[in-house]
């Protein structure tokens, strides 16, 4: 489910690595978008493995935090993924977790983190996509815009970055640890789990590319 949309030409072809980047984000975006299909879970259930240098820690947490997550879509009730998901970020009163920049930097919604989002995304060409519900500030909107970037292939690492740091980095580490110890989480307690370890290795790799 896109949650962000953009008018751009034909993009070049990404290198694996990219590809790969791109898509892990397109796989949070949609695990924390809407409640995951059937179809999603069968596909991370049938995920291939990935390979992880062992010399470095981030890539082998994310390698064993992958495979977690993937064991866990396979073993998954459909219905009982998609309550835990209403729950969790859609419960009565205030869900367990509320993924957005604003809650997390200011401690209330719909505020100065959402504008510069806004703006920046304004500056970028993406938009939030029409009939999409949640602001620009959700982690699934944040997700799908470092997708876009990466797919792009025209906004290259100089812009990545700024996106990054500017907009995820600083919260996103609480964000992912509120997930994991929900105590209604059991498959959002994996998604946390490969979300920390992915947004550790994107930490690591773009701050060797400032």
């Amino acid at each position: 489910m896109s949650t962000v949309t953009a008018a751009l030409a034909e993009p070049p072809a990404l290198l694996p690595e990219d590809a790969d980047r791109a898509g892990f984000y397109g796989v949070l975006a949609n695990l924390l978008a809407a409640p995951p299909s059937d179809a999603l879970l069968a596909a991370l259930a049938a995920a291939a493995p990935l390979e992880a240098d062992p010399a470095v820690p981030e890539g082998a947490a994310l390698a064993a935090a992958w495979a977690q997550l993937c064991a866990a879509a396979g073993q998954a009730d459909g219905e009982a993924v998609r309550t835990e998901w209403n729950t969790l970020f859609c419960g009565t009163g205030r869900p367990p977790v509320l993924p957005y920049a604003s809650f997390y930097e200011t401690g209330f919604l719909m505020e100065k983190p959402l504008a510069r989002v806004r703006d920046d995304l304004a500056a970028l060409g993406l938009a939030r996509e029409t009939g999409c519900g949640e602001p620009e500030d959700h982690l699934a909107a944040l997700c799908d815009a470092m997708r876009a970037l990466i797919s792009d292939g025209r906004h290259g690492i100089a812009m990545q970055t700024p996106f990054f740091q500017r907009h995820l980095q600083r919260w996103i580490g609480r964000c992912c640890a509120d997930m994991k110890a929900a105590a209604d989480a059991r498959f959002y307690r994996a998604v946390g789990d490969f979300a920390a370890a992915f947004f550790a290795v994107e930490a690591r790799a773009l701050s060797f590319e400032t």
